[in-house]
């Protein structure tokens, strides 16, 4: 079995799917700031949030070691996150022992005589580190689940583990052969989706009201007490009672109730249904209650993903997303059914109303572009059940998935050797050209937020990143990246003035913290020899407090003071200062690192301006073109990123000619001098001599490169790059 059959089923088919222009809202730019309020303390105000969701996952732990195979009672494993501050109810005993069957797995998840509230999930082995995550955070959550093991190694590793539920599906019954591809058109997808609709069929047959989850969405607490309207939540002053903003009541009606592609989660709160039906649906949290007629649409389903009708509109579709959508609505009608506004249920659904679709609030269960761009769960003030790694970069991947739920402390899946080492630190900065660009901006009145200012910011955080993985590459240690801030979002279509279609200038103002993968490839990264870790690393409570305090702080003489950064914070303070000169290579401030005693520290803290007052060499030719070679592949990235604007493309659409004018990547930093004949084919044939003057040191490093210009129409085509070799940007004048 392939390890790229990993991206399989993480990819989401609305990826693949064309959303209606009806989803689409009006948008106006907002103001640019340097400081958001709403920025400020988002990962504590979450962690208050989850905080709460971990009471009880000790004593859920307990009940699931009990039947694990050779269980007996034996102590679970400890949970990668914070355990129970408080005692909790416990659910009665587990019956039984996990057997492979899919009865017994469902009579660990849910003890108790009779059928009740489940989450199903599937996955190979080829997605062990999202199992896992999966597992310690719907542990946390406190939620239900069953892991439908997809081979026999993904069983293994799970009953292994006695927390996790889990059983053999057919499809690792038989052995199947998957192709690894990730395209819904092949094969092994068609299988998978037809063998998963199956199974959430067995369940809701045996009278289980089953919510299926995708393997990469993040459980924050448990969705039971909304969806079945259960509990204290339910009654009157609950957080779901009568009269509340998201009454559990209304979707009681539902006989299916799935979540949306949108991408207003405010707009879906105050329209439900109506805004709801005007995009995808997202079959990647779907609620299906064992009533008459939500049997009856499992099966129907199933049907029409293994084996639909032929000629009917079911047999050229390629997911079980895809017949989900055109079952539910009126063929060749949008949105095919009657959605009344603020409504949590829709009419009409599947044949003119044979079933009743209700909307999941997307507050409550968040795509990614709600939860790691817009931060909505702050803005509306909302604590979601759920967050789904929908609306990733780079390949909709298992890597960029992952960096994105670390970044945000939602990935417990990182054993202890994650946190061990030695690490650099670069504090967050506004690169001086961006200070620049805003200040005249404001001085004329206008609006910072376009592009220019944007691709000023990827330049000056691309060259801030290639000093620090050069001084991280000296000193022998892992570079922690500093928080990103975007003046432009990043999508695969045109942009309407930095956004994304259908999000509004109050839902998302610019600028914003971006996730990593605006601006990078995490595949490159992960398989370079540049080791990273995310932003918030030292925010992890898997840091230990001595290890945080362990810290050294680098400056170089003459370097201006750092400044509150652009969440607001302080500069980043150290135990211990190390001090260097201007003109100092980094294998130099390595050498001083050890020379002082400090060494061992746990992170060495630098800022920016600090970074550009060192010389740019590794202290021989050898050394810098070995590091050339790794910048080349991480770095390289920005230049394939485009950024395509209805507001910057004054021809777009209507001129067949320039369907879509974009502006086409940013300049990487130069390389490290490697003598003639390298890499890149410049510099000397020994690294240059170092300047040790702060003016004439800043005045080489921020000299425009030359390039040569030729006219096309309205637009220009930069055809030499700084480093000399050659690309295209595509950019208004």
């Amino acid at each position: 079995m392939g390890a790229r059959f990993t991206a399989l089923l993480l990819v989401g088919a609305a990826s693949l799917m064309i959303l209606a222009s009806s989803m689409f809202g009006s948008s106006s730019s907002g103001a640019g700031r340097i400081v958001h309020v709403t920025e400020r303390g988002v990962a504590a105000a979450r962690q208050q949030q989850l905080a709460a969701t971990a009471a009880g996952s000790r004593s859920r732990l307990t009940n699931l070691a009990e039947a694990a195979p050779g269980g007996g009672g034996a102590a679970a494993p400890p949970l990668a996150t914070a355990t129970a501050s408080a005692a909790s109810p416990e659910r009665p005993a587990a019956r039984g022992a996990l057997d492979g069957s899919l009865e017994a797995a469902l009579r660990v998840a849910v003890p108790g005589e009779a059928p009740g509230f489940v989450m199903a999930s599937f996955a190979n082995s080829a997605l062990n580190d999202h199992l896992v995550n999966f597992v310690l955070c719907a542990v946390r959550a406190r939620a239900p689940f069953v892991i439908g093991a997809v081979d026999q190694a993904a069983f293994t590793m799970l009953s292994a583990r006695r927390d996790a539920p889990t059983y053999v599906t057919p499809m690792a019954k038989e052995g199947a052969s998957l192709d690894g591809s990730n395209q819904h058109s092949s094969g092994s997808w068609k299988r998978f989706a037809g063998m998963r609709t199956g199974e959430v069929l067995r369940m809701v047959r045996l009278g289980y009201s089953v919510l299926h989850t995708d393997i990469d969405v993040v459980w924050l607490r448990s969705p039971e007490p909304y969806l079945m309207c259960s509990g204290e939540a339910s009654r009157p002053g609950g957080e779901h009672g009568p009269g509340s903003r998201f009454e559990c009541g209304p979707l009681l009606s539902a006989d299916v109730a799935v979540s949306s592609d949108n991408m207003s989660p405010g707009r879906d709160t105050e329209g439900r249904a109506s805004y709801s039906a005007g995009g995808t649906f997202n079959t990647g949290i779907l609620f299906l209650r064992p009533t008459v007629k939500g049997r009856a649409f499992a099966e129907e389903w199933h049907a029409n993903v293994v084996s639909p009708p032929p000629g009917s509109r079911y047999v050229s579709l390629t997911s079980d997303q895809q017949v989900f959508n055109h079952m539910m609505r009126k063929p060749r009608q949008w949105p095919g059914v009657d959605a009344p506004h603020g409504s949590a249920v829709m009419r009409e659904a599947w044949d003119g109303g044979r079933v009743t679709l209700g909307s999941l609030p997307l507050a409550l269960f968040l795509n990614g572009h709600g939860y790691f761009v817009q931060r909505a769960d702050l803005r509306l003030k909302v604590s979601p059940f759920a967050v789904h790694a929908t609306y990733s970069l780079d390949n909709h991947d298992g890597v960029a998935k992952r960096q994105r739920f670390r970044e945000a402390g939602l990935w417990l899946a990182d054993g202890e050797e994650y946190f061990r080492g030695r690490f650099l630190a670069l504090n967050a900065s506004v690169p001086p050209a961006v200070a620049a660009a805003l200040g005249a901006a404001r001085s004329a009145g206008q609006s910072p937020n376009h592009i220019g200012v944007h691709a000023a910011a990827l330049r000056g955080y691309l060259a801030e990143l290639r000093d620090a993985l050069a001084l991280a590459r000296a000193m022998k240690r892992k570079l922690i990246l500093p928080p990103l801030q975007c003046w432009s979002d990043r999508y695969w279509n045109a942009l309407v003035r930095g956004r994304f279609p259908g999000v509004r200038a109050d839902a998302q103002p610019l600028p914003f913290h971006c996730p990593f993968d605006h601006l990078f490839d995490n595949e490159k990264w992960a398989h370079s020899d540049a080791p990273i870790r995310e932003h918030s690393f030292l925010d992890s409570h898997r840091v230990l407090d001595r290890d945080r305090n362990d810290s050294v702080r680098l400056v170089v003489r003459g370097a201006p003071a750092e400044a509150r950064d652009h969440l607001g914070r302080e500069p980043a303070v150290a135990a211990r200062t190390l001090e260097l000169s201007p003109g100092d290579d980094y294998a130099k401030a390595a050498s001083a690192l050890q020379q002082k005693g400090w060494g061992g520290a746990y992170v060495v803290k630098v800022g920016a301006r600090s970074l550009e007052l060192l010389c740019e060499s590794l202290g021989s030719a050898k050394a810098n073109a070995a590091f050339n070679k790794v910048v080349q592949r991480v770095l390289g990235i920005g230049e394939q990123i485009r950024y395509c604007d209805d507001a910057d493309n004054r021809r777009w659409p209507g001129d067949a000619r320039h369907p879509i004018n974009c502006t086409w990547g940013f300049h990487r930093p130069p390389p490290l001098p490697e003598g003639s004949g390298g890499l890149l084919g410049v510099g000397a044939s020994a690294p240059a001599a170092c300047r040790t003057d702060a003016k004439e040191i800043l005045a080489a490093r921020f000299a425009e490169p030359e390039r040569s210009w030729k006219g096309r129409g309205g637009e220009s085509w930069s055809t030499q790059d700084r480093p000399g070799y050659l690309y295209h940007q595509y950019m208004n004048k």
